[in-house]
């Protein structure tokens, strides 16, 4: 019996994370990416929502920053209320910065951690926050690949190997 509860709690939890993926997929094409934060100027395309904050964000973006001739990402920005005062600043530090790519970089790099940032506000970051109603957003990093039609919740290892950046094995 335990394992018949098991089997089904599985597959109850890939058809509800495929259903999502499914939903994600089509919800793309609704997404304002030109409010987005655009960083890189290469052909291959990719959609993130990251967290100021997150460090499974920052550790991705370490990854990704390395290969910004070849990629071109569109960063949507979610502050988390629950994390406090400080991850909403950094978010209007960075969507209402006059150079958003430096202040994202910044931001994920750790460089304003501690610092008593007093950014302006803007409306820029409200589109965020609709991007995220968009697709449901449940967690972040929440990863799209859109030529591919693929959706990666949370930090992923192969993220580059699914661009085509890198190849299976590679220490890229």
């Amino acid at each position: 019996m335990r394992r018949a509860i098991g089997f089904l709690l599985i597959v109850i939890t890939f058809t509800f994370a495929s259903l999502y993926e499914e939903f994600v997929k089509e919800q793309v094409k609704e997404l304002p990416l030109d409010k987005a934060v655009v960083v890189g100027t290469g052909k291959k395309e990719l959609i993130i929502f990251v967290n100021p904050d997150c460090p499974h964000c920052r550790h991705e973006w370490k990854s990704l920053r390395e290969h910004l001739d070849k990629l071109k990402i569109y960063v949507f920005v979610v502050p988390f209320k629950a994390w406090g005062e400080d991850n909403l600043k950094k978010a209007y530090y960075i969507v209402c910065s006059q150079n958003p790519e430096k202040a994202l970089d910044e931001v994920l790099t750790g460089k304003v951690d501690g610092k008593n940032l007093n950014p302006p506000t803007c409306e820029l970051l409200n589109y965020h926050l609709k991007a995220a109603d968009i697709v449901g957003l449940r967690g972040v990093p929440l990863n799209i690949i859109p030529d591919k039609g693929k959706v990666i919740e949370g930090a992923s290892p192969k993220l580059l190997e699914e661009l085509g950046i890198t190849s299976a094995g590679s220490r890229d």
